[in-house]
């Protein structure tokens, strides 16, 4: 039996989920890169509002997104919370977000972080931020990148790709938040030349 406070997430998550195959027609690559089981960060590019959609529709396991606090504070605050969102306060410290995340990988569960902070219409990526690396280091759980090409329009076909994991604390790198920026963007580029020689 499901875990009782996540009922309301997975009913979100299939209507979601059915209604964007429809609507979109997504694909979904490297689906198999997401553990079953046990803790995990999600990190990649971030294009829109619907990229947690995206996420939604690759996984049967509720994932925590750390979300602007500004979500919480209007009409639909109630719907953040019953799917289980991570306020985070983007001009200030967030010393409450990084243990809230931090606390549920240590409970075995998933965390999703768009690193660049916001989405944007750039080609590629913003620069990432360091928290994403912090998690992984205080925690030891795996970075599961992944790289979207999207324009979320009427069967635009958004296409989401999984890497295989990264463990942070083996990573022989001198800066990791670069190193996983490189990793998403390779993933990116690769990506976006598969789909416009039409190999995916």
């Amino acid at each position: 039996m499901k875990n009782s406070s996540y009922i309301g997430y997975h009913i979100v998550a299939k209507i979601l989920r059915f209604a964007g195959l429809v609507w979109f027609g997504d694909k979904v690559i490297g689906k198999e890169n997401i553990p079953k089981k046990g803790r995990c960060i999600l990190a990649g590019n971030h294009l829109s509002d619907f990229d947690a959609y995206m996420l939604f529709a690759s996984t049967n396991r509720p994932v925590h997104f750390l979300g602007k606090k500004e979500l919480f504070e209007g009409k639909m605050a109630w719907f953040f919370k019953m799917m289980h969102l991570i306020p985070v306060d983007r001009k200030n410290k967030n010393p409450e977000a990084k243990k809230a995340a931090i606390d549920i990988l240590e409970q075995e569960k998933v965390v999703g972080i768009f690193p660049e902070g916001t989405y944007h219409k750039e080609d590629l990526l913003l620069p990432f931020k360091p928290g994403v690396i912090s998690f992984a280091e205080k925690t030891g759980a795996p970075i599961i990148p992944f790289a979207m090409d999207s324009t979320f329009k009427f069967r635009c076909r958004p296409i989401i790709k999984f890497g295989k994991p990264i463990y942070v604390n083996e990573i022989d790198a001198e800066d990791k938040v670069a190193y996983l920026e490189n990793v998403v963007r390779e993933m990116l580029i690769e990506l976006k030349e598969d789909r416009k020689k039409g190999n995916i």
